[in-house]
C-alpha cells in the first residue's frame, strides 16, 4: 500500500473509531481518468468490503449528463466510495443525502455557507463548489453488483478554470489555510460511512430537517431548462428526493433528477 494510502486509512479509522462502522479499504492514486470509471472496474466480489479511491489528478471526470468536471492538477479533490450493492431499489433519494453528508463533513471542517443546489451541486451563494455523481453497475451473471459514488470539489485555483460561470473553492471559504486534500477526504469518507446504511434502508425522510437547513433552491423562483416553464421551489420532498415546484396553473409538481436540470435566477 503506498504511504498516502496507508496515511488516509488511518486517519478515516481514527473518525470512525467507537462507532462500530468498518472503515473502506482505500487507495490513493497519483492519477486516474475517473476515480468513479476506476472502482466500477476494479470492484470484485460482492462480499468485499466497501471501497474508496482518491486521485491526486483525474483527467476525464464525469459530472451528471455526461458533463465533465474539470480540475487543474492538484487543485480539486476528486473522490469515489463503493459499495456492494444490495438486492431491490436504491432510494432515489440517495444522491441527495450524499449531498448533505459531504456537506456536514466540511462544515466539521469549519467550512459553514455551502448548500445544496438540487439535485447533485455543492453550492456557496452563486458560485459552484462541487458535485456528485451516483452510478450504479447492476448485478449480472458471475459479475457482483456495486453504488459508486463520486464526489469532486474544488481545492483551490478555481477561478483559473475559465468556466463561463461562477465558481469557488475551498481556499476561498477558510479563513485559515485550507486543510490538506487528505484531511479533507478523510472526513468525507467517515461521515459517508456512518450515514451509508441508514440512507440505503430509510432513504432521506431521517435528514428533512437538514434538507430544509441546506436547501438553496427553497423559496426560489426556478425555470426548468428542458421546457422553459417557471414556478417557485417549495422544497427538496424528503420521500422521494424530487424537488417540489409550484407552476402557475399546474399546481405542485415533483421533478425528477433524471428528466430536468434546474436553474434560479441566482444559480444560472
Amino acid at each position: 500500500m503506498a504511504p498516502e494510502s496507508a496515511r488516509l486509512e488511518e486517519r478515516v479509522g481514527c473518525l470512525l473509531a467507537g462507532t462500530g462502522v468498518i472503515a473502506p479499504s482505500i487507495e490513493v492514486l497519483a492519477s486516474v481518468d475517473s476515480t468513479n470509471r476506476y472502482l466500477l472496474d476494479t470492484c470484485g466480489d460482492l462480499d468485499a468490503p466497501a471501497r474508496a479511491c482518491m486521485a491526486l489528478e483525474q483527467t476525464a471526470g464525469r459530472g451528471r449528463r455526461g458533463r465533465v468536471w474539470q480540475s487543474l492538477p492538484g487543485a480539486g479533490l476528486a473522490l469515489s466510495l463503493a459499495w456492494p450493492l444490495p438486492p431491490g431499489p436504491v432510494s432515489s433519494g440517495y444522491p441527495v443525502g450524499v449531498g448533505v453528508g459531504v456537506i456536514q463533513a466540511l462544515e466539521a471542517l469549519g467550512v459553514d455557507r455551502v448548500r445544496l443546489k438540487w439535485p447533485n451541486d455543492l453550492v456557496v451563494g452563486p458560485a459552484k463548489l462541487g458535485g456528485i455523481l451516483v452510478e450504479q453497475r447492476q448485478a449480472q451473471s458471475g459479475r457482483p453488483g456495486w453504488l459508486v459514488v463520486g464526489i469532486g470539489l474544488n481545492h483551490e485555483g478555481a477561478g483559473a478554470l475559465r468556466l463561463g460561470r461562477v465558481v469557488t473553492d475551498l481556499a476561498a471559504q477558510m479563513a485559515d489555510p485550507v486543510p490538506a486534500q487528505e484531511a479533507i477526504a478523510a472526513q468525507i469518507i467517515a461521515r459517508q460511512c456512518l450515514i451509508h446504511p441508514g440512507l440505503l434502508r430509510r432513504g432521506i425522510r431521517p435528514l428533512a430537517s437538514e434538507l430544509q437547513r441546506l436547501d438553496s433552491l427553497r423559496g426560489r423562483a426556478v425555470q426548468v431548462l428542458d421546457d422553459g416553464r417557471q414556478g417557485h421551489a417549495l422544497g427538496i420532498d424528503p420521500d422521494s428526493g424530487c424537488l417540489r415546484v409550484e407552476f402557475e396553473g399546474e399546481g405542485v409538481r415533483h421533478l425528477h433528477s433524471g428528466e430536468v436540470s434546474v436553474r434560479s435566477d441566482e444559480h444560472a
